[in-house]
């Protein structure tokens, strides 16, 4: 797996092909969801739509999900918090990746744990992951991720994202959907949002951006 320097490198012609696509979704051109429990089949990675909460998550019992915590803000303290009580109220089981903030690429070596013990899903918290999980989500197309309260530049279609109003950081490759606003990243937000990918997710309809209203 690649690190430091080519991590970066990436990074960079990631934030050159957003910019010059012009990618940005705004609330206003979000698709709208399907008001039923499942999900449409959305064919284009990282295409916002409404997203619809579930009255349930089904099939969780015994799913494996790995959470890269990137650092000990308040925000990634509330999302952590979210992932336990959704895993726990739904059967999974959810293995925690705290960020060594010393390491020389702190959020990969997390992530390469991760990766490691071959989970169902491996979840982001915030925007402090976005970064690395816009070049390794690419490399490692088998396995599903979710970004919780961020999303990618470009994603591809193993890439679930939630959004909301406040919480719709791009990480370093391209600017966010408004203004970001920490506060706005709650527990009982989180839990919404965990809900609404996961069961997107169980659904089949993955690499999308559900925007919590």
């Amino acid at each position: 797996m690649t690190h430091g320097r080519s991590r970066r490198g990436v990074a960079v012609l990631v934030a050159l092909v957003a910019l010059s696509s012009g990618c940005s979704v705004s609330e206003e051109d979000a698709v709208p969801g399907p008001t039923g429990a499942a999900y449409e089949i959305v064919p284009e990675p990282g295409r916002t739509i409404e997203a619809t909460l579930p009255a349930s998550v089904s099939g969780l019992d015994g799913y494996r999900i790995a959470a890269i915590v990137p650092d000990t803000s308040a925000a990634s303290v509330a999302l952590l918090s979210a992932a336990r009580a959704v895993a726990s109220a739904n059967g999974a089981s959810l293995r925690e990746f705290p960020v060594d903030e010393e390491g020389e690429d702190p959020v990969g070596a997390a992530l390469d744990r991760a990766l490691g013990e071959r989970p169902d899903l491996i979840v982001g918290l915030g925007g402090g992951v976005v970064d690395v999980f816009g070049f390794e989500s690419a490399q490692s197309l088998d396995q599903q991720f979710l970004v919780v309260g961020a999303q990618l530049a470009e994603p591809t279609g193993n890439v679930t994202a939630v959004v909301w109003d406040g919480a719709t950081s791009r990480g370093s490759a391209a600017g966010p959907d408004g203004e970001l606003d920490d506060a706005s990243i709650t527990e009982e937000r989180g839990e919404d949002a965990f809900e609404a990918g996961l069961a997107s997710i169980q659904d089949g309809m993955t690499g999308a951006v559900l925007r919590l209203g």
